[in-house]
């Protein structure tokens, strides 16, 4: 059962329970404008990249969601533990975790909203996000420029005030700036870096939504070495996981892989109708938008070369072969770590990267991962 069709049962549970609109909000209203004392705002990290035009600026993917601020979660708190009661999971004392998870399964996302968010180290005093659209019911991804960044800073922090009288909240997000050139690493999260159990539902819900998270064992070291060696590459999670995870998922890359940190691409699961929802569920398209953002990444950095990493769970030997079969010599490894009981033939292997030479991906175990820091990426070894 994948993460994103089992979030979508459960979104269609809380909208049937606490009255979601079943189509899109008329963007013309009340919620019109800027955002204010009556939303929520989530910035997501933002990799930082040269603006093809003008080298000298940093451009950024300015992504954020903007929903009717909560007060009570009660009502959506029962619709989920009753979701999930039926498949023979009980929440137990878990309650305040699972609560701080759902957080934004509840949320009503609104239309029409925008933002401004100033970023310190930049020229450009502020950026403007695009306008939240009723059809991603509160998402907004815009392209902006923050002119010209300090060069020797990686890491900026992208602050929005809220608007509204005698309100001083603020939304932050962390910029990831780095230049077109040397490495990058693409990174499944999902039993690549953190324990999900993808395959067993019952152990999935669990992971998801009652446990603290646990990280695949010695991936956390790797990850320092690797950006180490390949002299600080950009790190990218992209993840199938709907972005109603991203808060969850960004603490735990920021406290257990706090040496490889970097922006996370989730998917955007939106339910506007039980139609569409059945069409989410059936399709999943885990592949489709991996392999999206992959072009986005190049995109981004035409000149970065990729060390990708992933799991045999689900289809990252799939995407990243036909990512190696677009984009050549710039996909310049593939590790995909072999999960037990998933699809591990040597005949699903030799598929995903028919066409792939065979010295650019390697299949691992998890006996294997110490070692794989001793591989030297940036020379040329996969």
């Amino acid at each position: 059962m994948q993460i994103t069709s089992f979030f979508v049962a459960l979104a269609l549970a809380v909208s049937s329970v606490s009255g979601l609109p079943t189509a899109a909000v008329n963007g013309r209203g009340i919620f019109d404008g800027t955002v204010g004392a009556t939303d929520d705002l989530l910035i997501f990290d933002s990799p930082g990249f040269p603006d093809p035009a003008n080298p000298g600026n940093t451009l950024i993917s300015l992504q954020t969601f903007v929903s009717l601020r909560q007060v009570d979660l009660g009502l959506v708190t029962k619709a989920i533990t009753e979701a999930i009661s039926a498949l023979g999971v009980e929440v137990g004392d878990s309650l305040n975790i699972l609560q701080g998870r759902i957080k934004l399964i509840g949320a009503i996302g609104l239309p029409g909203k925008s933002t401004t968010v100033t970023v310190p180290g930049c020229t450009e005093p502020a950026a403007k996000s695009g306008s939240t659209s009723g059809s991603d019911l509160g998402m907004s991804l815009k392209t902006v420029s923050l002119g010209q960044c300090a060069s020797n800073v990686k890491e900026f922090t992208a602050t929005s005030s809220f608007g509204g009288f005698l309100n001083d909240r603020t939304s932050q997000a962390t910029v990831f700036n780095s230049p077109n050139s040397g490495f990058g690493v693409i990174s499944d999260i999902d039993d690549t870096i953190k324990i999900s159990n993808v395959l067993d539902t019952v152990a999935l819900i669990k992971s998801t939504l009652l446990e603290a998270p646990k990280p695949v064992a010695g991936m956390p070291e790797l990850y320092g070495k690797l950006a180490q060696s390949l002299n600080q590459p950009q790190f990218v999670y992209v993840t199938g996981s709907p972005f109603q995870l991203y808060p969850f998922l960004n603490d735990f890359i920021d406290t257990t892989y706090s040496a490889s940190k970097g922006p996370i691409f989730a998917q955007n699961l939106t339910i506007v109708d039980p139609v569409e929802a059945i069409k989410f569920v059936s399709n999943g398209n885990t592949e489709g938008f991996k392999n999206a953002q992959i072009d986005r990444l190049r995109v981004m950095y035409l000149n970065k070369k990729w060390l990708a990493i992933g799991d045999s769970t689900q289809k990252d030997p799939e995407v990243y072969g036909a990512s190696f079969k677009r984009h050549g010599d710039a996909i310049a490894c593939s590790w995909i770590r072999r999960v037990e009981g998933a699809n591990n033939t040597d005949e699903r292997f030799a598929a995903a990267f028919a066409g792939v030479p065979a010295n650019k991906f390697r299949i691992y175990t998890d006996a294997d991962i110490p070692s794989l820091a001793n591989i030297n990426v940036a020379a040329g070894e996969c």
